[in-house]
């Protein structure tokens, strides 16, 4: 397998603030704790001891979680090297999307586990272990509901609401058995299935089903699969709770840090309340809001006074759920973690925390970005060979591709520039021959010269077309090409399963790209199989 490594600003469809950051987290150093190289790493390491967390509510907590899982040596090693406090944690995140749902949910978990090696290598006298947290709180179900495997869409349908890892998972076999009939019936196939299979049938919930395929996909190497979504761990997270319910801080800091972004041009990428938890009510998870000293849950007839609400949270602190602005103290605070990876739209919404951090007393972490992936199956490899093109063509978009292969390939030069070039300077010549004789003839020349060039513009138009409708299958099949490894001018990452390539390629597949993607590496990189 060939691995290609491109920079950042060559891919087009990542945003703005996601190659501003691979390319100059150092000018982001006042919203950053720590720089996202090994060093920084290093740094933070040495930080985090000034940050102790209950490490034995955490083993206990992930003993308890792993007691119904099916656990490999190494993690029962990790689940108990975490008592000790020169044991760290490198973290992911994700919401419980469906069998994964878009390829970059397994590319977050394989950067994980890559920097957490490196780690282990690099401080023989630590242990790192890499977590990958399940949001299981989330309930923006349309977010997680579907995957894209072969170019077909499966989706999960069902009438469930609320936080969707305590959805019930009894209409999910009939999603499962669309995807077996997708992924076929090839020996890796029926692994891949028989995973989601046992995972479906042992699951009491939508979160025991995530955590068992995780794990079985990751145990291996190491991986702990963390539910967050537990009363215990919501116990010991009521101090933070607390505060921004009575102290309502998380909103000035987050916008203030907001305003001084925008100097970099970045938007503000979360949106603050003044209160940022949610309420968890049987299937439903709606925002608490103050309003006239009254604190009232969302579309639901449930009011508290200020000491009602807290002597709540202290005796149900199951019931309160952290939202994005919180979601990350939460992590942070009931694990040493030194490292968060994540998307560029993740690391945007963390830039905007520092200060909050730094109010609530909680370890800020290392930000780094996941690695990007683009995989380049051996079809489009002969197609791309076939038409000539290179892998810097096809990072060109469509109309400037299409035009570069009509100029390699047609044995024409169907461009007028010259020509409108030396037409430009005919009609500039004659206008001044005509101001000379009268000045009022001077934008009459030059108003006809602008439609000469008009026409000659609309004839290379013409030309171009013209080779095109001949090209057409060729065309076609460039278009074939960008739809493949760019859908809907996107990232391949964000909308197609990696499945479908684990399914043709085998496991190995899996140890490669661990090996390979090493997020303190700043490039794009691209997969040949």
């Amino acid at each position: 397998m060939n691995i290609s490594k491109v920079s950042f600003d060559k891919i087009q469809a990542l945003a703005y603030k996601d190659v501003f950051y691979q390319h100059n987290s150092h000018q982001l150093r006042e919203f950053i704790q720590f720089a996202p190289t090994l060093d920084g790493l290093s740094e933070a390491i040495e930080a985090r001891g000034h940050h102790p967390i209950d490490r034995t509510l955490l083993v206990n907590t992930l003993a308890s979680q792993y007691a119904n899982l099916d656990t490999s040596e190494i993690q029962y090693q990790n689940i108990y090297k975490l008592k000790d406090e020169n044991t760290f944690t490198v973290i992911t995140a994700h919401q419980p999307a469906l069998v994964g749902g878009p390829a970059y949910y397994f590319y977050k978990i394989f950067s994980t586990i890559n920097l957490a090696n490196q780690l282990n290598q690099q401080h023989p006298n630590c242990n790192f272990v890499p977590v990958f947290i399940n949001g299981a709180e989330d309930h923006d179900f349309d977010e997680i509901k579907s995957v894209n495997l072969f170019g077909k869409t499966i989706t999960w349908d069902t009438d469930q609401s609320g936080p969707v890892g305590r959805f019930s998972t009894l209409q999910l076999s009939e999603t499962l058995l669309q995807i077996k009939e997708i992924l076929g019936d090839s020996p890796q196939a029926n692994q891949i299935f028989s995973i989601f299979d046992k995972a479906a049938k042992n699951a009491s919930s939508y979160n025991d089903f995530v955590l068992s395929w995780v794990n079985d996909f990751f145990s291996e190497y190491g991986v702990l699969v963390f539910n967050m979504d537990h009363a215990d761990l919501k116990k010991a997270f009521i101090p933070i709770m607390e505060k921004e319910i009575i102290h309502k801080i998380s909103e000035s800091h987050v916008q203030k840090t907001q305003e001084q972004l925008l100097q970099f041009g970045f938007k503000p990428q979360a949106f603050a309340r003044d209160i940022n938890l949610f309420y968890i009510n049987g299937a439903s998870r709606e925002r608490i809001i103050y309003e006239n000293s009254i604190y009232k849950i969302n579309n639901q007839d449930i009011t508290f006074t200020e000491q009602e609400i807290i002597d709540h949270l202290h005796q149900f602190p199951e019931r309160f759920s952290p939202n994005v602005i919180l979601r990350p103290l939460y992590q942070e605070y009931i694990l040493p973690n030194i490292a968060y990876i994540g998307g560029g739209g993740e690391l945007a919404y963390w830039l905007e925390r520092k200060s909050q951090f730094a109010y609530f007393g909680v370890f800020y972490p290392v930000l780094i970005r996941r690695n990007s992936v683009m995989i380049i199956p051996k079809s489009i490899q002969k197609l791309m060979e076939k038409l000539h093109l290179t892998e810097e063509d096809i990072l060109l978009d469509d109309d400037k591709l299409i035009t570069l292969y009509l100029e390699k390939n047609t044995g024409h030069n169907f461009h007028l520039n010259s020509e409108i070039k030396q037409t430009s300077k005919i009609f500039d010549a004659i206008s001044e021959t005509a101001k000379s004789i009268d000045p009022t003839l001077e934008m009459t020349v030059k108003g006809e010269g602008h439609k000469v060039a008009k026409i000659l513009e609309g004839i290379e138009s013409r030309l171009k077309r013209v080779l095109k409708q001949k090209e057409e299958t060729n065309i076609q099949q460039i278009r074939t090409i960008k739809a493949k490894l760019f859908p809907n001018h996107g990232l391949q990452e964000r909308t197609d399963s990696y499945l479908q390539f684990l399914v043709t390629e085998g496991p190995e597949l899996n140890k490669t790209l661990i090996s390979a993607l090493n997020p303190l590496e700043k490039e794009f990189l691209i997969f040949y199989l």
